[in-house]
C-alpha cells in the first residue's frame, strides 16, 4: 500500500497473478537445472576467490595466481581433498566405526582445514582429518547422497612441507591417538623436512626451540628416545613405548660398552647382537603385540652377547651391573668380578671333573639335583625352587605368597621359642618371599643354613619387590653371614658366599660382595623400614617380625 491508501502498481505492468516461471516460458527461456545452478554457484566462487588474490598495484607481493587466501571459508566435493600422503600417524584409528555413524547421522561437524600445493589443482589435508575424509567419502560412494557430496573447509596459504607436517603433528598430538612410533619417525621427519627447506643441518637443540614455535612440547630427551628407537631398534619399532625404550635405552648403553672394552665397534656390536635379536622378536611378537616388552628384549641382547664374548650370561649381568655403579671400572677390574674356574683335577676312574665358584663344586656337564628336604630344614617341606627360563629370557615368574603356594607348612609350635618354631619361621619366610631357590644348607653355620642368589638369574622384582628383597636381608642376616670368621669356619671353599664375604677387604675385589648384592638381590632390602615391618596386611612382613621376635628372644 502506499500513502493515501492507493496500491502499488505491479512491477513492469505485470499483473500479479502470472507467475515469473509462466511469463519466461512463454517467451522461449527454460528453468536451469539443480545442477547447473550448483555449476554456476561454483564457478562464481571462484572468480571471486581469485579476484581477492589480484595483488594492489605497485604492492610488490609476492602472491601467486593460485594462493589461497589464509583462513578463507569454502565448500568443495570430497573427491577434490586429498588425503596427506606424508600423514604422522599411521596406526588406524580404533574409533573409526564409530566416527563413521555420527558423520552419516550429523555430518562433518569439525571443518577439514585444507591447503593446495603451488601448481597443483587439488587440495591436501592441512592439520589432520584424514579419518574424517576417509568417512564421508565412504559414505558418497556407498549412499550417493547429496550431503555427502561436499565438506565445508577451511582454507590455508601454503606455507611449505615442513609447516604441513608440523600441523598435522600438533593436531594428532591435541587427539593423543598417536603412537610412540608414529611420532617418532613423523618428529625426525619434520627436521629432516625442516632441514632440506633451509638447506642446512639443525642440531638437535634447535630443532627443539623451532618446533616449540608450533606449540610441540618436547625436550632433548625425548628427542634422543625418538633418535635411538628410529635409528637403532626400528625392527621393534611397532611395538615399542616411551616407558619400553626408557628401559631399552640406557641397558643396551651399557652393552655397548662392555662391547667397547672387548674391542667391539658400536657399528659390529649392532650389526652382529641387537639387529638380529630385534629381528627375531619382531618375527615372534607380529601375531601378538602383548608378547613383547623390554627384559624379553634385553634379555635376549645380553644372550647373544654372551655368545659372542664367550662369557656366561649371569657373568655379563654382574659386569653391566658393576659398569652401572661404576662407570669408569676397566675391563680388568670387571674380569675380576667374574670367578675363574677352578682348575681341572683328576677323579676316579680317569674322569675329570671341573668345580666352580658358582656351582660350589657340582660335577660339570650334570644338572644341579634338589636338596632333599630333610638336609634343608628340619621337619619342614621342601621350599618351591622358580623353573628356570629359557636361555636370554629374563624370569616371568613371580612367587605368590603363602596362601597361594603349593608347599603345606606344619603349624607354627605354641612354645614361646625353641629350634622347632625357629625353623619353622624361617621356611615360612622362604616360601611366602619366594627365595626358596636362594637358602643353601651349611651345616657349619649357626642357623644351618645360608642365603646365596637365585640359581636362575637376578632374583624377579615385578610384585612384592620390597616384600621380597627384605625378606632375604633378614633371613641372610639371621645366618650370621655377614661375619667374615664364621662364613670361613662354617663353609666349604667352593662356596660363592664365602669367597665374596673373604675377599670383601681385597683392593683387587673391592665391590665385590656389594656388586653381586646388588645384581642378584638388589640394593634396597637392607633397610627395613619400620612402616612396612609393622604392616599388619602384608604377611611376609609379618612373619619377618615373627622370626626376629623369636631370635630375639632366644639370645
Amino acid at each position: 500500500m502506499m500513502a493515501g491508501g492507493k496500491k502499488k502498481p505491479p512491477l513492469m505492468n505485470i499483473p500479479s497473478s502470472i507467475k515469473m516461471v509462466d511469463l519466461a516460458a512463454k517467451h522461449g527461456f527454460t528453468p536451469k537445472s539443480d545442477s547447473e545452478k550448483r555449476t554456476v554457484r561454483e564457478r562464481l566462487k571462484l572468480e571471486v576467490s581469485n579476484s581477492l588474490n589480484v595483488p594492489a598495484p605497485n604492492s610488490g607481493s609476492g602472491l601467486k595466481h593460485d594462493t589461497e587466501v589464509d583462513d578463507s571459508w569454502a565448500s568443495l566435493p570430497v573427491t577434490a581433498v586429498h588425503f596427506y600422503e606424508r600423514n604422522p600417524r599411521k596406526a588406524n584409528n580404533d574409533a573409526y566405526a564409530e566416527l563413521k555413524e555420527s558423520i552419516r547421522a550429523n555430518g562433518i561437524l569439525q571443518p577439514l582445514t585444507v591447503t593446495k600445493r603451488p601448481g597443483e589443482t587439488h587440495y591436501i589435508l592441512y592439520a589432520g582429518g584424514n579419518t574424517r575424509l576417509q568417512a564421508i567419502r565412504e559414505l558418497w560412494e556407498e549412499t550417493a547422497d547429496p550431503k555427502f557430496r561436499e565438506t565445508r573447509v577451511i582454507i590455508k596459504a601454503w606455507r611449505g612441507e615442513a609447516s604441513v607436517l608440523l600441523a598435522h603433528m600438533a593436531e594428532n598430538t591435541q587427539r593423543n591417538d598417536m603412537t610412540f612410533w608414529d611420532r617418532a619417525n613423523g618428529t625426525l621427519e619434520i627436521k629432516r623436512q625442516i632441514e632440506d627447506e633451509r638447506g642446512a643441518a639443525l642440531t638437535f637443540r634447535e630443532f627443539e626451540a623451532e618446533i616449540k614455535k608450533f606449540g610441540l612440547q618436547t625436550d632433548l630427551r625425548t628427542l634422543s628416545m625418538y633418535r635411538f628407537a628410529v635409528e637403532k631398534i626400528a625392527d621393534v619399532g611397532p611395538w615399542l613405548s616411551g616407558l619400553s625404550v626408557r628401559t631399552i635405552q640406557p641397558r643396551l648403553n651399557l652393552l655397548l660398552k662392555l662391547a667397547n672394552h672387548h674391542d667391539i665397534e658400536e657399528s659390529a656390536f649392532y650389526a652382529e647382537v641387537v639387529t638380529p635379536t630385534a629381528k627375531a622378536i619382531a618375527g615372534m611378537v607380529s601375531e601378538d603385540a602383548h608378547a613383547f616388552s623390554s627384559d624379553l628384549f634385553l634379555g635376549r641382547c645380553e644372550a647373544s652377547m654372551s655368545v659372542r664374548l664367550e662369557v656366561n650370561e649371569r657373568d655379563i649381568g654382574k659386569m653391566l651391573t658393576a659398569m652401572e655403579r661404576f662407570p669408569d671400572m676397566t675391563l680388568e677390574g670387571l674380569q675380576r668380578i667374574c670367578k675363574p674356574q677352578r682348575p681341572v683335577e683328576p677323579s676316579v676312574g680317569g674322569t675329570q671333573t671341573q668345580s666352580t665358584a658358582e656351582s660350589g663344586g657340582q660335577e660339570q656337564g650334570k644338572p644341579s639335583e634338589p636338596i632333599p628336604p630333610d638336609s634343608r630344614l628340619p621337619g619342614t617341606a621342601t621350599p618351591s625352587i622358580p623353573a628356570a627360563t629359557e636361555p636370554g629370557e629374563r624370569s616371568q615368574k613371580v612367587s605368590s605368597p603363602a596362601p597361594h603356594s603349593t608347599v603345606s607348612l606344619p603349624p607354627i609350635s605354641t612354645e614361646s621359642g625353641g629350634p622347632d618354631r625357629l625353623m619353622t619361621l624361617i621356611q615360612q619366610v622362604l616360601v611366602s618371599a619366594g627365595l626358596g631357590s636362594c637358602y643353601e644348607p651349611a651345616p657349619g653355620m649357626p642357623m644351618g643354613y645360608c642365603m646365596g642368589f637365585p640359581k636362575d638369574g637376578p632374583l624377579d622384582l615385578k610384585e612384592n619387590a620390597q616384600s621380597r628383597q627384605a625378606a632375604w636381608w633378614v633371613l641372610a642376616m639371621a645366618s650370621g653371614q655377614f661375619e667374615a670368621d664364621v662364613c670361613r669356619s662354617g663353609l666349604d671353599d667352593p662356596n660363592e658366599w664365602r669367597t665374596l664375604i673373604l675377599e670383601e677387604g681385597s683392593q683387587e675385589t673391592l665391590g665385590g660382595l656389594e656388586l653381586a648384592i646388588q645384581h642378584n638381590i638388589g640394593g634396597q632390602g637392607e633397610f627395613l623400614p619400620i612402616p612396612w615391618l609393622l604392616n599388619p596386611d602384608n604377611p611376609i612382613a609379618g612373619v619377618c617380625l615373627e622370626l626376629l621376635s623369636v631370635i630375639r628372644g632366644g639370645a
